[in-house]
């Protein structure tokens, strides 16, 4: 049995239906991603599960114990919030203490774990700071020890990143996978961050308009998108359509050259996914050559964005800066390689 369960969650406010269905199994010290854009019911969810919000229907269940109809402080659950929530009237140490205090834990068992909690997240000497003597991410590092010095079965985290600088961000992330692999906790991360999601998850919950559209490894949901949209929003996606010359074989016409998929397709026409970095400039022994014309070339220092057009179509990809090779110009016809293996079919 898994150790997290949800099962036919649904919740409406009012007439308006914002999370429909919802199904997820997650295994004990498993870190799972709830992505998606604004407004998809990520954190509706999430909320539900920390027993902030009622479900209208469905039932979460932690280590086989039935939490749907219990309150927040009845549940064993960690949450860290967008906003941190700090205490601004409590030293960190206080702040970091103060689940254990509430839940009557002995003054020196406090004091231990407070210590522990520091020295976990790195400010071992900070503990008589207040949070405004604090930057923005040392008081979201304060906010995870607070979530995690009670000991919770599950640790919640709320877009926790979204405040902080981009470098940041990701020294934090980086720190929080880190403590989560070394503490074992089983941990659901809400973002609309992609970068995010696939460089911490063991798994990601794709959601748009209230369900899961796809569940699974970052390297499924990147590689293998199930619909239009999840492979629309995870990464960048060139699409192209195809004419259908052969169903049986999947064999189409692609910006004027025929390619072979060695799939079933439906007739007509079909829409067909490509990564950019599945792209090369000149063939380089892959399967297939397309040609196409340069319509603009964006320098970005390490790597150089090209966008060429194929058939009516605009494509994107990057090769790499090279000091000792020019990129080719706009107006300059350039034969782009691929593999036909490498085309998704996109679907619904």
């Amino acid at each position: 049995m898994s150790f997290l369960t949800i099962q036919n969650l649904q919740k409406s406010f009012g007439p308006t239906r914002v999370v429909k269905d919802f199904n997820l199994a997650v295994e004990k010290g498993e870190f799972i991603s709830l992505l998606g854009p604004s407004g998809c019911g990520k954190t509706t969810v999430l909320r539900m599960v920390a027993g902030f919000e009622t479900p209208t229907s469905g039932s979460i269940r932690i280590d086989g114990k039935d939490v749907t109809g219990l309150r927040p402080n009845q549940r064993n659950i960690g949450m860290v919030f967008q906003a941190y929530a700090l205490f601004p009237n409590l030293t960190v140490a206080q702040n970091v203490g103060f689940g254990l205090k509430v839940k009557g834990a002995p003054s020196a068992e406090i004091a231990k774990r407070v210590l522990e909690m520091l020295e976990l997240i790195g400010l071992p000497d900070l503990g008589g700071r207040y949070p405004f003597q604090l930057s923005g991410g040392q008081q979201q590092r304060v906010a995870l020890a607070r979530a995690l010095a009670p000991k919770p079965q599950v640790l919640l985290l709320d877009e926790p990143l979204s405040a902080l600088d981009a470098k940041v961000r990701v020294s934090l992330r980086n720190e929080i996978r880190t403590i989560q692999k070394e503490l074992g906790i089983t941990t659901i991360f809400v973002t609309h961050d992609q970068e995010e999601a696939l460089s911490m998850s063991d798994r990601i919950v794709v959601m748009h308009a209230g369900i899961a559209d796809q569940v699974g490894t970052p390297f499924e949901i990147y590689n293998s998108p199930a619909t239009r949209f999840v492979a629309g929003f995870v990464g960048t996606l060139n699409t192209m359509e195809a004419e259908v010359l052969d169903p049986a074989s999947g064999r189409v016409r692609l910006a004027g050259t025929e390619v072979i998929l060695h799939r079933a397709l439906p007739a007509g026409k079909v829409t067909l996914g490509l990564r950019p970095e599945a792209i090369s400039l000149g063939q380089n022994g892959q399967d297939t050559a397309l040609t196409g014309t340069i319509r603009s070339v964006d320098f970005l220092g390490s790597v150089i964005r090209l966008r060429a057009e194929l058939g009516g179509q605009i494509i994107a990809f990057d090769t790499f800066n090279n000091s000792l090779t020019s990129p080719p110009q706009v107006g300059e016809t350039v034969v782009l390689g691929l593999r036909a293996a490498d085309l998704l079919v996109i679907g619904d």
